[in-house]
């Protein structure tokens, strides 16, 4: 068994679910119990952008990076003599 760094990968696109549902829930609340006038509309369109660029930047720096480099190779010699012990 093989440890890649993806595993930090699946704990960012964790972090990034609970930032949309998040998202989801303030901007609910700002439409609908927020005055509808245009500043609000502004903040919601600015908040959304925003979010939108980080992500966008997110994925550019992610996107290049080998994920099945290992970090931890369970494989070795000594695991497996240690392991046929058991």
């Amino acid at each position: 068994m093989v440890l890649t760094i993806s595993i930090f990968l699946y704990i960012f696109l964790a972090g990034v679910l609970i930032f949309f549902v998040y998202s989801l829930f303030n901007i609910y609340h700002l439409l609908r119990f927020g005055f509808l006038s245009f500043a609000n509309i502004l903040v919601v369109l600015v908040y959304i952008i925003i979010a939108a660029s980080f992500l966008i930047l997110a994925y550019s720096v992610l996107s290049p990076i080998d994920w099945s480099t290992p970090i931890f190779n369970f494989q070795n010699s000594w695991t497996n003599g240690f392991l046929n012990i058991l």
